[in-house]
């Protein structure tokens, strides 16, 4: 097996910069430190193609028990009618990375596409 030695160099515009993954998450999360999210913000932020009402009976009611804030996770649920939901950025976005599979996208929800 012959193996092939190469130096090369790429000019990298001044209005871009090198930085490791995990140091811009880190810097993603910093912006996000004391920001609230309300739903539509989160469908905005985490470009969710579904309506908000689905987000709300396919996602977030079904798995009430994981990210309810009451129980150590990211949503503070409304109750009532009238009452927002509050999401808490950092907490949202790592959840559906990690959950993301286990949502049926496809799933109908009557009057809510």
């Amino acid at each position: 097996m012959q193996t092939l030695e190469a130096h090369v160099s790429i000019k990298v515009p001044e209005e871009y910069v090198l930085v490791k993954k995990a140091e811009l998450q880190e810097l993603k999360d910093q912006t996000e430190q004391g920001v609230t999210w309300g739903l539509a913000d989160m469908k905005r932020e985490l470009h969710i193609p579904k309506s908000l009402p689905w987000i709300r009976e396919a996602v977030l009611k079904p798995n009430r028990q994981e990210i309810d804030r009451k129980n150590g996770g990211w949503c503070v649920f409304g109750e009532g009618t009238g009452h927002r939901y509050s999401v808490q950025p950092s907490g949202a976005r790592k959840w559906f990375e990690e959950n993301w599979k286990r949502i049926d996208w496809d799933e109908p929800l009557e009057g809510y596409e």
